[in-house]
Formats: structure tokens, C-alpha cells, sequence
């Protein structure tokens, strides 16, 4: 019998335990988050919340919405996004295409002054082509990039 009572206790805590640590991690979640920054929240019954962080406290986050303001409970919270730059986003795509666009325009470049007795596309040319075009994209991208605002998800 008494087996029985230490074994519904170890089982009753297990259950138990997994809700109660994610309790205490979630507010963890929102101290990092900076007092003036633009972040958007949606909550377990789906509605939006956006605005600027007025403050954060362990169980409410208070934001400055267009009009008025707003309070949301922290164990109310589905998915929170902080509103950022796409700045690696930017790096990625513009160094992609740099590379595609210097890669082609090197290569015919390489094509189009060769001597009329041994006409080809010299490959070394063109992987000095996709290098030089992939940095300048690159760099491009990146200040293009910074420029530009993204939502990036901060909880879950």
C-alpha cells in the first residue's frame, strides 16, 4: 500500500512539474525584452495585440498602442514578435543574386574579348565573377536591408 502512495505521488508531481517550470520560464521570456521597442503579441484566444513596450512586469506586459493603452497577461501569450531589421536576410539574397549577376556578366565579358582563334568563356574569370558579384551583393543587401523592418518571432 505503501508503494501505491509514493508511486501516485512521484506520478501526480511529474504531471505536475512540466507546467509549473514552463510558468516559471515565461516570464523570463519578456524581461530581455526593451522598454520602447515595437513588438506584436497574439494571446491563446487569438487576438492581436501591437504597440511599444511601456513596461514589463513578471505576469503583464504593458504596451502603448496608436490610441490609448493596453495590458496583456504573460501566460496569455501565444506568439510574440519584436519588430527588427532584415539586415542577414538582406546579406543572403543580395549576395545570391551579386553572384549570379557578376558570375553571368563576367563570363560573357570573357566571351565577348577573346581573340577570333580561341573563343570560350575563361572560367577562372568567371569565378572571379561570382566572388566580386556575391561581395558587392552582399554588402548592398545588407545596407538595403537595414533599412527595411521585419517582425522576428521572440516567444515560442
Amino acid at each position: 500500500m505503501h508503494h501505491r502512495i509514493v508511486f501516485v505521488a512521484i506520478l501526480g508531481w511529474l504531471l505536475l512539474a512540466p507546467s509549473q517550470v514552463l510558468a516559471q520560464r515565461r516570464p523570463a521570456q519578456f524581461e530581455s525584452l526593451e522598454v520602447g521597442r515595437l513588438i506584436k503579441i497574439r494571446t491563446v484566444n487569438h487576438g492581436l495585440h501591437t504597440g511599444r513596450i511601456l513596461r514589463v512586469t513578471s505576469d503583464t506586459v504593458f504596451l502603448r498602442p496608436e490610441r490609448g493603452s493596453s495590458t496583456v497577461a504573460t501566460a496569455a501569450v501565444d506568439r510574440l514578435w519584436v519588430r527588427g531589421t532584415a539586415t542577414k536576410r538582406g546579406a543572403v539574397i543580395g549576395g545570391a543574386a551579386g553572384a549570379a549577376l557578376g558570375g553571368l556578366l563576367f563570363a560573357y565579358t570573357s566571351y565577348a574579348l577573346c581573340d577570333a582563334a580561341r573563343c570560350g568563356v575563361d572560367p577562372g574569370v568567371t569565378v572571379i565573377g561570382l566572388a566580386t558579384g556575391a561581395v558587392f551583393g552582399a554588402i548592398t543587401g545588407a545596407v538595403l536591408g537595414a533599412m527595411a523592418g521585419q517582425w522576428h518571432v521572440h516567444y515560442p
